[in-house]
């Protein structure tokens, strides 16, 4: 799949930033996008999830 040039480099940016692959990127910015509009339910962190803590 590819995007306009200003879409590819801000994924490309997003991929070097998070320490994933465009794949990934790709995936978490559409899940969070389906999340935020309704299509999908809000994923809920576990108490004892890597992200404890972390801002």
């Amino acid at each position: 799949m590819t995007f306009d040039d200003d879409v590819e480099a801000a994924i490309t940016a997003a991929c070097e930033e998070l320490e994933m692959t465009r794949e990934e990127v790709i995936h978490l910015i559409l899940r969070e996008w389906l999340e935020q509009y309704g299509f999908l339910p809000v994923h809920e962190l576990d108490e004892g999830s890597e992200t404890e803590g972390s801002a």
